[in-house]
């Protein structure tokens, strides 16, 4: 539990050393510096070369909701998410999300979440973020969380639409929640591998990888500005 834990903890110190690096450096940069990190670490990059995917990394800003990395300089752009899978025995999942106004709205909803879990099923997750409905923010349900140990993606697969997996969460179960939102109704389209909203739309995620201790869920990577905004 105790090395479960500490990787969860290496995650969210990679991505806060990162956040200090983000203004006026191209995507590419990014990349290359959270490779750099995740050596210093003693850890692995769980994504290079997993499914022929060539970064250690996903960053996306603006409307593109998942897998954009262009190594092009941006001048501008209003925010940025930097997703990051580490492994060091076992494995850790998070997303940092750079705008303010999307972590405040991230606070509210997912400890709430959190709170309604004991004793329920893992389709009460999808159940939850389908039930609250916001105002211009919408869940996209083509991806989905899933289960993580020592494994990156384990068979357990927690559906964001609908979800039918019945199994009740257990004590020392492990899974990464990771819903993505729109800020506005739009198609979303892939071109690439690249998974963007079709009318421009922002996008934004919340991403964490959770252990369940006594019915007491352990956020491993929470980072300390999610608690002090």
């Amino acid at each position: 539990m105790k090395k479960f834990i500490k990787i969860g903890f290496i995650n969210n110190v990679i991505i806060t050393i990162i956040c200090n690096y983000i203004n006026n450096i191209s995507l590419g940069e990014i990349d290359f510096l959270l490779f750099f990190y995740i050596k210093i670490f003693n850890c692995k990059s769980s994504t290079m070369n997993f499914k022929k995917y060539k970064f250690c990394s996903c960053l996306s800003i603006n409307y593109i909701i998942c897998h954009g990395i262009p190594i092009f300089y941006f001048k501008k752009y209003n925010f940025i998410k930097i997703d990051v899978c580490i492994k060091k025995i076992f494995y850790s999942d998070c997303c940092y999300t750079s705008k303010n106004i999307f972590n405040i709205f991230f606070k509210f909803f997912f400890f709430y979440l959190i709170k309604n879990l004991n004793n329920k099923s893992y389709s009460y997750i999808s159940f939850l973020l389908n039930k609250n409905k916001f105002n211009k923010i919408n869940l996209i349900k083509n991806y989905c969380s899933h289960g993580i140990f020592k494994k990156m993606h384990t068979n357990m697969i927690i559906k964001h639409n609908k979800n039918y997996f019945k199994k009740k969460i257990k004590n020392f179960d492990t899974f990464t929640l990771e819903p993505m939102f729109c800020y506005g109704k739009s198609k979303n389209l892939h071109y690439k591998k690249i998974f963007l909203s079709k009318k421009k739309f922002y996008s934004f995620q919340w991403e964490h990888t959770l252990f369940n201790f006594n019915n007491k869920f352990i956020i491993t990577t929470l980072r300390k500005n999610e608690l002090c905004m």
